[in-house]
């Protein structure tokens, strides 16, 4: 694995500036939960820093790169592109910046989507991506961010709800991982 500060910079010249802002700002949030609940705190700041090292990339090189590393892209990664960057993101991280630890790469593939039953580590990288400081304010942010230090299995219910109800309102296609994510979650609000 390369070292953080070389990752760092290797990175930075693979995305915008706002990207990098962002990504900076996920690395500050995963630090602090990390700490709250007593993670691994390298591993979390790692995976955050990588979570969308292949965001940026454009659309045909997203596709071909997961044609190249054999990752399938199924009809709802098809109809969103952007859902590709968690997935190609993880082998990215393998290839270019030298990960070979499993649960680092799982956090980065996870991010987006979600998964039923996240290692704690995946958690924290899936609840920083949404809470960053820098994240522009939306009706459920203020919450999120409250609820993150509190109780992190009803966060991740919390935030895959309103995501879900989020792409539906659009009219986007939902990621099955996301709803079985969701269905896992769930009984974390009812509590």
């Amino acid at each position: 694995m390369l070292s953080f500060l070389t990752s760092e910079r290797k990175l930075q010249s693979a995305l915008s500036l706002e990207r990098y802002i962002h990504t900076m700002g996920v690395v500050k949030e995963a630090k602090k939960l990390a700490q709250r609940y007593n993670a691994d705190i390298e591993k979390a700041s790692y995976a955050a820093l990588l979570h969308d090292c292949a965001k940026d990339y454009p659309k045909d090189m997203k596709l071909r790169f997961c044609k190249e590393y054999h990752i399938p892209v199924d009809d709802i990664m098809a109809q969103n592109i952007d859902l590709i960057h968690q997935f190609l993101g993880a082998e990215v991280a393998k290839r270019e910046y030298l990960v070979e630890d499993e649960e680092i790469l799982n956090a980065i593939k996870y991010h987006t989507t979600g998964r039923p039953d996240m290692t704690l580590l995946e958690k924290i990288i899936f609840i920083a991506d949404y809470i960053e400081e820098g994240r522009k304010k939306f009706d459920t942010l203020d919450e999120a961010r409250k609820l993150a230090y509190e109780d992190i299995d009803k966060t991740m219910a919390f935030i895959l709800k309103n995501t879900i109800e989020y792409v539906k309102e659009k009219n986007r296609a939902l990621h099955p991982l996301s709803v079985e994510a969701l269905e896992y979650y769930k009984k974390y609000l009812e509590e």
